[in-house]
């Protein structure tokens, strides 16, 4: 299991860390997403969680959606009308928000089967406070193209810093749950 949480815990951090030489990113989403996808098939495949298979389509969607953004910014072979980009750019944010949601239940799940009862409580409040939280930054995204361009500092500011403690409290629990198993499955675990 510690390895399906590290390969989410590493695909997380890749999506965080944004360093680009130009329009070039060097730590692209795209190994990011891979790696997500590789971390939640390998958990499907020894928990046999199904919200974690569900996940899986969710990465894929934002693996292929990340692919067309490295063909239209970086590499600028696709061109897209403003409201193309617009769109894919919420159709993103909507499976990135789905995927971490189906992620967190999925974590839910397999700590309560585990019997880490601690865990899943904290997982299943974190899950409603990211689909809270991300949900309503997602809703003021789609309203940014009628704002005024004169107090849109603060917003675009304030729907930054929701998003990083997201990220910040996402990997901190995916950083937990890799815990549970880094040092062996537990006895209690083993007879479950």
């Amino acid at each position: 299991m510690n390895k399906g949480y590290i390969n989410l815990f590493r695909g997380f951090l890749l999506i965080v860390l944004d360093f680009n030489i130009g329009s070039f990113d060097i730590l692209p989403d795209f190994i990011g997403y891979l790696l997500i996808l590789v971390g939640l098939s390998y958990l499907y495949s020894k928990t046999d969680i199904k919200i974690f298979n569900f996940a899986k389509a969710f990465s894929l969607c934002l693996l292929i959606n990340e692919g067309l953004n490295i063909a239209t910014g970086t590499v600028g072979v696709i061109q897209f009308t403003k409201i193309t980009e617009y769109a894919l750019m919420l159709f993103g944010a909507l499976n990135y928000l789905l995927l971490t949601v189906f992620i967190y239940s999925g974590m839910t799940k397999h700590m309560n089967d585990i019997g880490e009862e601690v865990l899943s409580k904290r997982f299943f409040f974190e899950t409603r406070i990211y689909a809270v939280l991300q949900g309503l930054c997602l809703i003021a995204i789609s309203f940014s193209l009628n704002m005024k361009t004169e107090g849109d500092e603060i917003y675009t500011y304030s729907i930054l810093i929701v998003s990083i403690i997201m990220y910040i409290r996402m990997l901190i629990n995916l950083h937990s749950a890799k815990k549970v198993f880094e040092y062996g499955i537990p006895e209690r675990i083993e007879s479950v």
